[in-house]
């Protein structure tokens, strides 16, 4: 097979007949590889089974794993090299990597968690805005807790990718932060505006707070030049390694036996060897042939088409807050995407969990836990008929203050001459 004449030059030289062969160059990485992807299958078949109040709760836990990551990093910077919290001495010394060993991915899963944070934070203050026009009710405790709580959260975790020092990730932060712009924007109250100040407030709080302490740690990263990386010469070598192995490829999990056979002397690290493409694509492309960039477009395909349909049509069933965590699976998916062009954040389970996680918030739930006689989760049923009424309540009260304004003096009603009640008009009647 293509690209396999050096292990065939090899058994040559010792006097060893060819054997039967597997198309994988590693075998055993191969069957690592394989066993790598229980956990987000598992991740995203029992996402599948949750209904939508599970998948919110569910949500929040992801978001308080992030904020103990942030505060382990805290420490981890502060305390130095003393620190007891370094969960191995490999890569991690002096910097922020939570419960990871890269920087890069301890922030591909802060930027990650900033559209889910995002979608709490627009639930929240809507349904304040909303209540704040009640009669019957002023406050609410539930939106005010909602709203604040997400608040918090979304500043320490900008606050904590300014501490990864983590180029890829401080710029994903920032298309984050539109994206998280445009989710507050696409909220269902009326009242838009509300939600887009609190995403601009929370930003700029947390830059205030890092000025001094993360700002110089991130600008000493973009002093050096990103083209003198080498990630440019580890792509241009596993395009080569590609091209050689078509059409099969070199199989899952062979990439650093493989990739050392293409690689150029001047291209050599001392003390070090190549794990990765730092290019998720290119590394899919090398390991599994012409399956990768296949398999690849038929995800990009149904992501697109879902997409479009979460954003334009928001046919997610229930409460708002359910279209807002379906829409905030969009953006993380789409960052984590672009970051696999630099790097190989979905290389880790923890990342591939969150994108299972996202892609299932993609998905209604599995027909096996709907209510059989409803159709639907009585919960579900109960918070959405809640959130019609108040829609119509209020899209009701300001018809009829228009109406009562607009309409002649004389052809208004006297309600103290009339002792017959007044009716609303059909259209704003609850169906």
């Amino acid at each position: 097979m293509p690209g396999r004449e050096t292990v065939v030059a090899s058994l040559g030289l010792i006097g060893r007949d060819l054997p039967w062969a597997p198309i994988n160059m590693s075998p055993t990485g191969g069957w690592l590889s394989a066993l790598s992807l229980i956990p987000p299958l598992s991740v995203f078949l029992g996402a599948l089974l949750l209904n939508h109040r599970e998948r919110r709760s569910l949500s929040l836990v992801l978001l308080g794993v992030g904020i103990v990551s942030v505060f382990i990093g805290l420490m981890q910077v502060t305390r130095g090299l003393s620190s007891p919290l370094w969960f191995s001495e490999l890569l991690t010394a002096g910097e922020a990597v939570g419960f990871f060993l890269n920087r890069n991915h301890f922030a591909a899963l802060l930027y990650s968690l900033i559209p889910l944070a995002a979608a709490w934070v627009a639930s929240g203050t809507s349904d304040i805005m909303s209540h704040a026009g009640s009669q019957s009710e002023k406050f609410h405790t539930r939106a005010i807790v909602t709203g604040v709580t997400g608040f918090v959260v979304l500043v320490a975790l900008i606050a904590g990718e300014l501490m990864t020092r983590s180029r890829a990730g401080v710029i994903l932060t920032i298309v984050a932060l539109f994206g998280a712009l445009a989710l507050a924007y696409r909220s269902q109250h009326a009242a838009k505006a509300a939600p887009v100040r609190l995403m601009l407030g929370a930003t700029a709080l947390a830059i205030v707070f890092s000025l001094q302490f993360a700002l110089y740690r991130v600008l000493e990263r973009f002093e050096s030049d990103p083209l003198a990386d080498a990630r440019i010469a580890i792509s241009r070598n596993t395009i080569e390694a590609a091209m050689t192995l078509m059409p099969f490829g070199s199989g899952e999990g062979a990439f650093v036996p493989v990739y050392a056979m293409f690689q150029e002397p001047h291209d050599l690290v001392a003390n070090a060897y190549i794990n990765h493409a730092h290019n998720d694509f290119l590394q899919a492309w090398l390991e599994s042939g012409v399956a990768g960039p296949i398999l690849i477009g038929a995800f990009a395909i149904w992501f697109v088409r879902t997409s479009v349909k979460v954003w334009r049509h928001s046919y997610v069933e229930g409460i708002a807050i359910n279209r807002s965590l379906s829409r905030a699976s969009t953006l993380i998916i789409a960052l984590l995407a672009a970051h696999s062009l630099v790097d190989y954040p979905l290389r880790t389970g923890a990342m591939m969990a969150v994108v299972a996680f996202a892609s299932a918030l993609l998905q209604p739930p599995c027909p096996l836990v709907v209510a059989p006689a409803e159709g639907r989760d009585p919960n579900e049923i109960r918070d959405a008929a809640r959130e019609r009424r108040r829609n119509h309540r209020d899209r009701g009260v300001a018809g009829a203050s228009a109406l009562a304004e607009s309409a002649p003096l004389a052809s208004r009603p006297i309600r103290a001459e009339s002792h017959e009640p007044m009716e609303w008009p059909k259209e704003w009647r609850e169906p």
